[in-house]
């Protein structure tokens, strides 16, 4: 059976690997420069990711029976769009479109009233009024925290609202209401619209005012009563946004009274290692081969045993012990890869400075004190 990979920079090769292992005939579809996957392929097809109707021209040619991709947002338009036009198994491309603009997002939360969320509102560049702060300024189609910042004054917000602006492709930026609390992720999956939530995920980073990860942990330390709240709304969120079929990666923050708001919602697995190693390390769930599974229409409801603790830790200026606690610990059995850059460290402004990180699957939680 043909299927067709979107992207093939390195972090991708699980991806690959993982269709092989599967006896799959694999297509892979990225721009040349940078295609450490090409070589893992039957196919390579040198065209953008983007390229909506080259790929369904390609998908009919060849004969192709599904397309997938993970933790890359720009592929999430184009795999609905070609999964639509092949008949194949996915979201619809309106999906695609909401769940890839935080404006289209908020909106349609608010209309099905599926989560508590910020309250917010929608920028024009040239006329723009904020009396009230501290807010988050964000573009409405960016990721890794690209243009993200928090304002908490008057003098602060002409620079984080031309930084929004100029991270956004559709120059569109949203002003939200500034929600003081800890960050979490929900890892789902989604099969013809029955969702199956696999773990949730604790989050460190940097705060204000990029609030950049530094770190991930499963599974969650919260309650099981707030555990459960927070499932509820991540289903009632699926269905709104309608991520029927595939990986999902929904974001909430929790205030200090155990409040939840919903945050933004990917169709997709989470990036940071989450979706493509963290989820099976902490679940014994193969993630991975359960997103193929669901692109060729072929699905197996996951068994999941939640009997490990997985996590990643990521270096930078600001978690600068991560260096020495690599050094001191890389042969200890309970850390899985590391990798550090020949680069100087560097405060965090987006996801692309961080120089190196550290994954761990142990018994317990790793905690590294980088005071």
């Amino acid at each position: 059976m043909k299927i067709a990979i979107l992207g093939a920079s390195k972090p991708h090769l699980p991806l690959y690997l993982k269709a092989k292992e599967l006896g799959l005939e694999t297509y892979c579809i990225a721009w040349a420069e940078g295609a450490f996957c090409k070589d893992y392929a039957d196919h390579f097809h040198d065209i953008s990711i983007i390229d909506k109707e080259a790929i369904v021209d390609l998908c009919i040619r060849e004969g192709i029976k599904g397309i997938v991709s993970n933790a890359l947002e720009p592929a999430v338009p184009t795999m609905a769009y070609v999964a639509e036009k092949c008949g194949f198994n996915g979201i619809s491309y309106s999906t695609a479109l909401k769940a890839t603009n935080k404006v289209k997002m908020r909106r349609c939360i608010e209309k099905h009233r599926a989560c508590p969320q910020p309250h917010f509102e929608i920028l024009n560049e040239s006329t723009y009024s904020i009396d009230t702060f501290p807010v988050i300024i964000k573009p409405s189609d960016s990721s890794c925290s690209n243009g993200v910042s928090k304002v908490t004054c008057q003098e602060e917000l002409d620079v984080a609202i031309r930084n929004a602006f100029s991270a956004s492709n559709q120059h569109e930026v949203l002003v939200e209401e500034y929600i003081e609390g800890k960050e979490i992720s929900v890892e789902s999956i989604s099969f013809h619209n029955k969702h199956y939530i696999l773990t949730i995920t604790d989050k460190e980073t940097t705060g204000a005012p990029h609030f950049v990860e530094t770190a991930h942990h499963q599974p969650s330390q919260l309650n099981l009563d707030l555990q459960k709240k927070i499932k509820t709304y991540t289903n009632n969120i699926l269905n709104a946004i309608g991520i029927s079929n595939g990986a999902a990666h929904s974001e909430f923050k929790i205030d200090a009274d155990g409040n939840v708001y919903f945050i933004e919602v990917g169709a997709r697995g989470g990036g940071d290692f989450i979706s493509y190693q963290l989820v099976e390390l902490s679940t014994g769930y193969d993630y991975i081969k359960g997103m193929i599974e669901v692109a060729l229409n072929q699905f197996t409801e996951p068994n999941i045993n939640e009997g490990k603790k997985s996590g990643v830790y990521f270096l930078s200026k600001e978690t600068s012990k991560i260096k020495s606690f690599i050094e001191e610990n890389y042969k200890q059995p309970w850390m899985i890869d590391y990798h550090i850059e020949n680069k100087p460290l560097i405060e965090l402004t987006k996801s692309q400075d961080r120089i190196g990180y550290f994954i761990y699957q142990g018994d317990h939680k790793i905690i590294v004190n980088n005071q």
